[in-house]
């Protein structure tokens, strides 16, 4: 920065004010690198030492620019205590407050007037500005702010129980030829949005079937470089009627037939991870078809794992007992629910 007086430079970053005839000046040998007010902490006293506007001595040692960070509740004032002198007056000063993540409360003595007590509680961070007016009394206003945040990194869980956020695990079917009924979920990371898709459904062969997609959001995480998901059923169990690789079903009757290990975690990234319970009976079959699992173990039943810089994030999920089932014939049976 430069300031000119007839279009000659009088003060620049490389420039003494001051005479060049040799006169001794004020300003002689005093270089203006920075116009900035030095900000001076307040000792633990809390005095506060305002600079004299009319006294240009270095022997003043006043100044204009405070800091304190406050370790207990304290009361502020001004240093030397008494009457300011008039060069004081019109004086301009500026206090930074922190009252620690601890709350403390700061008082100040008379000579500090505000036109009403800040509420201190509010906030952390206070401004607080005066100027000293010929009374000898500084008035002041105190500013409050919020510490700068930094944006936050989170992963919120899925199927809390909303109306449209539930996971209807149970169905039945009977009837000629080969009825079923199932109950599935799936997971697939969906980067563009900055969520996992979570899509739940059941279904049977009366009634067809229905599912809903709901989110796993995050926020804040970068540099993702896996995104995995289990599930942790306390036990499941296929009887009856086309279990294991007999199930008429693409997947099923358990995810273990599908490769699905419980407790594993499997890479839902790019490709989707799909576990899915069915049972089904065919006319070659005397018996009913039910496909259980119990979601009672201490590991949240459904867990999705991101790994980022900011990072190891979890999403979660609890959910109920699964029961399908289906029987052959006219009439519907009686499914027995998860564990039985």
């Amino acid at each position: 920065m430069a300031i000119k007086i007839a279009g000659t430079p009088v003060i620049t970053d490389a420039k003494l004010i001051g005479t060049s005839d040799g006169n001794a000046t004020f300003f002689d040998d005093v270089n203006f690198t920075n116009f900035h007010p030095d900000v001076q902490t307040i000792p633990a006293s809390g005095a506060v030492t305002i600079g004299d506007s009319d006294d240009g001595a270095a022997s003043s040692q006043g100044y204009s620019a405070f800091s304190f960070v406050m370790t207990q509740n304290l009361q502020f004032s001004f240093s030397p205590a008494g009457a300011f002198s008039d060069g004081h007056f019109g004086s301009h000063f500026t206090i930074y407050l922190d009252r620690a993540a601890a709350g403390y409360t700061p008082t100040f003595v008379s000579q500090f007037a505000f036109t009403t007590t800040p509420s201190w509680s509010s906030d952390r961070y206070w401004t607080i500005n005066g100027v000293i007016w010929p009374d000898g009394v500084a008035r002041c206003t105190a500013v409050p702010f919020d510490a700068v945040s930094t944006p936050s990194s989170s992963f919120s869980n899925f199927l809390d129980g909303g109306l449209t956020d539930r996971w209807d695990n149970t169905d039945n079917s009977y009837g000629s030829g080969t009825p079923w009924a199932a109950a599935w979920m799936s997971f697939i990371h969906n980067a563009a949005n900055n969520r996992v898709n979570v899509t739940h459904g059941h279904g049977n062969s009366r009634q067809g079937s229905t599912q809903v997609t709901t989110y796993a959001n995050y926020t804040g995480l970068t540099g993702i470089t896996s995104v995995e998901v289990q599930y942790n059923p306390g036990s499941q169990s296929c009887s009856g009627s086309n279990c294991g690789s007999n199930s008429g079903q693409s997947y099923g009757p358990l995810p273990t037939d599908d490769g699905y290990n419980a407790g594993t975690y499997y890479n839902c990234n790019s490709s989707t991870v799909f576990f899915g319970w069915s049972a089904e009976v065919d006319s070659s079959s005397g018996n009913d078809s039910h496909t259980y699992a119990t979601f009672n173990s201490s590991d949240p039943d459904f867990r999705i794992k991101i790994v980022c810089n900011e990072g190891t994030f979890y999403s979660t999920a609890d959910v109920g007992g699964l029961s399908v089932f289906c029987n052959y014939g006219p009439s519907a049976g009686f499914n027995p629910g998860p564990g039985l």
